[in-house]
């Protein structure tokens, strides 16, 4: 089993996650986004350069892939919904057609490996980690992109929706 979880910033889904892991007997994944920002010496993805935002978000994308192939079953708090809905919120303007033909490849070559989508609308607000921007509109408008991505990817027949978490 290979379940995301794909929720807005907005909702801690820490957990959930950890519930599904023990529910389907599998390997938590926690979000490198964080990490992969601190890699660079920046606090966020927001304040990297465009190109290395964009570079990392991709990395990002494959780094993921690479760890759905490993196979053996895995919940990972994260997707790639959210990082897709993220850049088409604040990047999409600054990326030409092909550039985002591209990326939208990549990710559905993820999208393909999981069995299981658990969508999270409402939940327990997360709190400021020094990384995450809290922002409910922003976080609402996540939401509503995930949605859209959903269709566009073809795979809303695997979305479970989680309902209200609190």
């Amino acid at each position: 089993m290979r379940l995301v979880i794909a929720a807005p910033p907005t909702i801690d889904v820490s957990a959930l996650a950890k519930e599904l892991a023990a529910k389907e007997k599998a390997t938590l994944v926690i979000d490198p986004s964080r990490a992969a920002c601190e890699r660079y010496g920046f606090q966020t993805l927001y304040e990297m350069p465009r190109d290395l935002q964009k570079q990392t978000r991709r990395r990002l994308i494959k780094e993921h892939i690479a760890a759905l192939q490993k196979g053996g079953s895995l919940v990972f708090d994260h997707s790639i919904f959210q990082w897709l809905a993220d850049w088409m919120r604040w990047l999409w303007g600054e990326t030409p057609t092909e550039e985002w033909e591209a990326v939208l490849a990549e990710a559905s070559a993820g999208v393909k490996l999981y069995d299981a989508i658990e969508h999270v609308s409402t939940g327990p607000a997360a709190v400021y980690n020094g990384y995450t921007w809290l922002d409910q509109r922003n976080g609402q408008e996540i939401e509503r992109l995930m949605r859209h991505l959903y269709v566009d990817l073809g795979c809303a027949g695997r979305v479970r929706g989680a309902g209200d978490r609190r």
